[in-house]
């Protein structure tokens, strides 16, 4: 019953795909970071290092987990990633990177207390600066597995079963930001990042299957380095792949709707999905109607696409349209939030 059970599931989704085919097209959100004209210049500070009883527990935790330095290289990495990726923000007329500080009481994995606002004025005045991006948390936690098979190596003798040794080290990698205006007193973002990075070796005993490990060093920096750039872009609009779904079948019009698209003549597909918005068949009317909310995204009319989407659903009953128009709607919030925000620093 179970098979059978199983096989339904999978007839029913594969005829559901068999439906709809899969675009990509790019879409571009406000930046998550929203900072008025006004400020132009920016100190950046890496403040991951602990001190006092926050430093005695960070030893103890590289010596579990065979960490190292591994800390302080990918701060380090992750905050000139930060500072490169914002001196090449136009917006910003002076990038300082100022010194290193510790932070005692700190935890390992979460964030510190925040800096005092007369520390974070004094660093801005003497620096010049008028808000700090700060690195607040860089720890790594790194857990090692291990595993053997038997396999068989060819020898003069022949093949001779050996027993083979697989070490997995699995580094996660706990990131904290803050931005700092001391001007408003305000704490304009504060922003939590994991990721992983998993590394295989394998070798005739234990030790030379975990030799791999000792390259995970390099990886964290180079992530650490991506992580930073990514934080220091979020001062920009962010520009994102995604993927929509649009009916291919239905009727002729639809067909012939997706062969156009399949060619990038969107234009003409849309020409026919029109068409087929005025069918007297529902299903296929509704069908149009998302695919035409599909097209007017790609465009850029957010809005058209939303009244197409919510006509799929609410004259015809197709249920994706639902689901597209809470997407579109958010979208357009976002837009619009952030237009709100632009027109008052005029």
């Amino acid at each position: 019953m179970k098979s059978l059970y199983l096989l339904l599931v999978l007839v029913f989704v594969g005829a559901l795909s068999a439906c709809k085919n899969r675009i990509y097209t790019t879409v571009t959100e406000p930046a998550p970071v929203f900072l008025e004209k006004e400020f132009e210049t920016v100190g950046v500070i890496n403040r991951s290092y602990s001190a006092g009883a926050a430093k005695v527990l960070d030893v103890i935790d590289n010596a579990l987990t065979l960490e190292g330095n591994v800390d302080q290289e990918g701060s380090k990495a992750a905050v000139e990633g930060a500072f490169s990726e914002l001196t090449q923000n136009p917006r910003f007329k002076k990038v300082l990177m100022l010194d290193s500080m510790t932070v005692k009481g700190g935890g390992m994995d979460i964030f510190p207390a925040q800096l005092p606002w007369d520390e974070v004025q004094r660093i801005c005045d003497s620096n010049e600066v008028q808000i700090l991006v700060v690195l607040e948390v860089f720890d790594t936690d790194t857990k090692i597995s291990y595993s053997t098979e038997t396999v068989n190596q060819s020898t003069p003798l022949g093949n001779v079963p050996v027993l083979r040794h697989t070490a997995t080290s699995r580094t996660w990698i706990k990131t904290g930001w803050r931005i700092y205006d001391p001007k408003n007193k305000w704490i304009r973002d504060e922003f939590w990042w994991r990721d992983q990075i998993v590394s295989t070796g394998s070798g005739i005993n234990p030790v030379k299957a975990a030799s791999t490990i000792l390259k995970r060093g390099q990886a964290v920096k180079q992530l650490g380095t991506q992580i930073g750039r990514y934080y220091g872009g979020r001062f920009e609009d962010q520009r994102f792949r995604v993927w929509r779904e649009y009916f291919k079948g239905g009727s002729p019009e639809i067909k012939m709707g997706h062969r156009r698209a399949q060619v990038n003549n969107f234009d003409g597909a849309a020409e026919k999905w029109l068409l087929a918005t005025k069918s007297p068949k529902r299903k296929v009317a509704g069908k149009a109607c998302y695919n035409m909310a599909v097209y007017s995204e790609i465009n850029g009319d957010i809005y058209g696409a939303l009244e197409w989407a919510e006509k799929s659903y609410t004259d015809y009953r197709i249920k994706d349209g639902k689901d597209y128009a809470r997407l579109l709607r958010e979208r357009i919030r976002k837009f619009e939030q952030n237009q709100m925000r632009k027109d008052l620093d005029e």
